[in-house]
């Protein structure tokens, strides 16, 4: 039974696949043959109906003589048989002679309506539906119907159609969320070099008319502010012409660990002027000579900052770092705060999460470590969050360089 219902099933599937051309002419023949037996089995019934009634008026012999000689006509013509005799006669003679053009008819009928069920109805119908849907930009369905013949096929083009809708809709909401991502991080990132150009602005406004700044002290605030205002004029320049964080260009240049510590300090004594939260820096100044990309130290430094300001309590602690034998300079910022939820743990790097977002200021986007870690992982580094043992958040970067 088994191999009688594969048998079957093959035979069905290779008569679903038939194109319309040779499943109307399978059709056509399929009728043609039911016709022929239908009329072949009409004409032996109607005769046998009429030797019968024949019959009942003489030898079947003689009979049959009159027939070949005079024709039935002639038969009825001389009234041989009774009143309902003859009426049969004539009906079963009708029938025989007009059979194959009822059936033929009938069967045309028939076979249209077959194959418009059977080939044309559910094809259409799906087509129908998947057009509608479109129309209405609705594109969670499938245009499948199992058959390859032409209205498969077309079924299966309306489905690759929808198939490349969906991916061009992914495609664009996948841009809008980059975009929105990189005017989140650019909006993010402008705030804290801001917010150092604030600092000495406030140191100046506070000192210059006290008399307490000389000038060379005033010389180098304002070629320090001259600086941050060229490394953002660089920084707009640059996000203007991205598409996301992932393009930020990385670019290597020679340093060294003294002048990447200088800056750091110069970012802390900064913000030190403008917040009530104290921010101390220890680390080795040295002059080794490294090959990196100071820029993206400097904003993965500022970005970190950034976040411990918001939940430090007193104080915040900087530690860089360089392991020459690993080629790999390392900042670690330490705050006083409550530190991380185990919520946070798992989700505070990725973007735009926020834990108590209802409670958290307009101005904060979610986006500052995630943006910290994708500019690690351009330096070959990476970035890691903890909980101290004293209590607060400690965050991580390292970042690869070369001699």
């Amino acid at each position: 039974m088994d191999w009688l219902e594969e048998k079957t099933d093959k035979f069905l599937t290779f008569i679903r696949n038939l194109s319309f051309r040779k499943a109307m002419i399978a059709y056509i023949l399929v009728l043609a043959v039911i016709v022929w037996g239908l009329s072949y089995i009409t004409m032996i019934l109607c005769w046998q109906q009429e030797m019968s009634i024949w019959a009942k008026y003489g030898e079947r012999e003689n009979l049959r003589n009159i027939v070949y000689e005079k024709g039935l006509l002639w038969l009825y013509g001389d009234s041989i048989f009774s009143k309902s005799d003859e009426s049969m006669l004539k009906f079963f003679d009708i029938c025989r002679v007009w059979c194959p053009f009822f059936y033929s008819f009938a069967g045309i009928i028939l076979t249209i309506f077959l194959f418009y069920r059977k080939r044309l109805k559910r094809p259409l119908l799906i087509l129908e539906e998947s057009v509608e849907k479109i129309r209405k930009d609705d594109l969670d369905f499938q245009a499948v119907y199992e058959s390859k013949d032409e209205l498969g096929r077309l079924c299966g083009s309306v489905e690759d159609m929808r198939l490349e809708l969906v991916r061009g809709k992914e495609e664009m909401w996948s841009l809008i969320e980059r975009q929105k991502e990189l005017n989140a991080a650019f909006a993010h990132d402008l705030r804290t070099p801001l917010t150092v150009l604030r600092g000495y602005t406030d140191f100046l406004a506070k000192y210059i008319p006290e008399g307490k700044i000389s000038t060379g002290k005033l010389n180098s605030t304002l070629a320090l502010m001259a600086e941050h205002l060229k490394r953002l004029e660089e920084y707009s320049r640059t996000m203007k012409g991205i598409r996301s964080i992932e393009e930020v260009p990385f670019t290597c240049e020679q340093t060294s660990i003294h002048s990447i510590v200088k800056k750091i300090e110069e970012v802390i004594f900064a913000l030190n002027q403008i917040r009530d939260v104290e921010i101390v820096h220890e680390g080795n100044s040295t002059d080794t000579q490294i090959s990196a990309d100071d820029s993206m130290i400097m904003e993965v430094l500022e970005n970190i900052l950034s976040n411990a300001i918001r939940y430090a309590e007193k104080k915040i602690e900087v530690l860089s770092d360089y392991d020459k034998e690993k080629a790999e300079f390392t900042l670690t910022v330490r705050d006083d705060g409550p530190g991380f939820s185990e919520e946070q743990l798992k989700k505070a790097l990725k973007p735009y999460y926020k834990e108590h977002e209802k409670n958290e200021s307009g101005d904060h986007f979610g986006i500052g470590l995630h943006i910290c870690q994708e500019l690690c992982k351009k330096h070959g580094g990476t970035l890691s969050i903890a909980n101290s043992i004293q209590g607060g958040a400690v965050i991580t970067a390292s970042f690869k360089t070369t001699q």
